[in-house]
């Protein structure tokens, strides 16, 4: 079987995940050099006709290639050196290539030779995609049970386009809203400080807290984006929108196509993603909890505003 699985598509693809991934590749090719070496004391010094085969001439390698950001790049055969540099510098890392390879002579009858088997498993890792590569020879079981684990793992991956980007303007405007009430209700009370409109909220006093609502929700959409904008820029990927002759520059726009095609492999620069949407649903739960003070600040200015109107 050769086959070429590159859809990783609108999945979050954790350091966990290729830890998994790369431990598997090498448990599994110790397990296999192991018994390939077991297999080859046993049978040596015996005659031809009471060998008994499984993995003979077994030839097997792991190899991870890696590229930095800053441009240079390094190869490993050692997967303790390889992993030990990941652990501590995946933020640095830009793309890594992975290759697996697994050789060797399948048994034929009456004890010949056989067919020459081989395997191998090759992987692209970078901050948009796990693109994976298979050769796998018919009818033979190694490697395919990794294989078969690396989809697993990137099937059963959350999703990129999660509730944190499909809510954005929501959550936006919930982490401003507590703040945006306070002012609305601080700009609006500063208004009965104008004899006219004292006069005016006499005649019509309901548009008093209306004006205060309007003005803080106004404040909020502001204050959210200004808050929310720097962390979003990083989650969702921009597109040009075009040209504004009013302000002489050119705008960008969300690019949600570009962000349901891609994945988001947390290594390289991407490699605080995940934090930063636990940051923004943690400002999220903050803002819901504090929403009630800002209201009741809302209903005491409305009520000192009521009092004052009165008079």
């Amino acid at each position: 079987m050769s086959e070429m699985i590159v859809n990783s598509n609108n999945k979050i693809i954790t350091r966990d995940v290729l830890l998994e991934i790369f431990e598997a590749m090498h448990n599994e090719l110790e397990t296999l050099k192991k018994a390939a070496a077991d297999e080859k004391a046993k049978n040596e010094p015996l005659k031809t006709e009471y060998q008994k085969w499984t993995l003979r001439y077994f030839d097997g390698n792991l190899r991870f290639s890696i590229y930095f950001l800053d441009n240079h790049n390094v190869s490993y055969d050692d997967y303790h050196t390889f992993i030990t540099l990941f652990k501590n510098q995946s933020f640095s890392i830009e793309r890594i290539y992975v290759n697996y390879t697994v050789s060797y002579n399948k048994p034929g009858e009456n004890n010949t030779y056989g067919e020459h088997m081989h395997n191998s498993l090759r992987l692209t890792i970078d901050e948009d995609k796990v693109e994976v590569t298979a050769d796998l020879a018919s009818g033979d079981h190694y490697l395919e049970d990794i294989y078969n684990m690396i989809l697993q793992k990137i099937s059963s991956a959350p999703p990129k386009f999660d509730r944190i980007i499909k809510a954005k303007e929501l959550i936006s405007f919930k982490i401003g809203l507590p703040i945006g009430l306070i002012l609305g209700a601080v700009v609006t009370g500063a208004t009965l400080f104008v004899p006219q409109l004292r006069e005016f909220y006499h005649k019509m006093f309901f548009l008093f807290p209306i004006l205060e609502l309007l003005l803080g929700i106004v404040i909020s959409i502001f204050i959210g984006a200004m808050r929310t904008s720097s962390d979003y820029a990083k989650l969702i990927p921009k597109k040009y929108g075009g040209y504004d002759s009013n302000t002489k520059s050119s705008y960008y726009n969300d690019d949600l196509k570009k962000l349901t095609e891609t994945s988001e492999v947390l290594i390289g620069n991407k490699s605080n993603n995940l934090t930063i949407r636990n940051q923004i649903a943690a400002a999220e739960k903050r803002a819901i909890k504090q929403i009630p003070i800002g209201l009741g600040v809302v209903a005491a200015v409305c009520l000192v505003a009521f009092i004052i109107t009165l008079q």
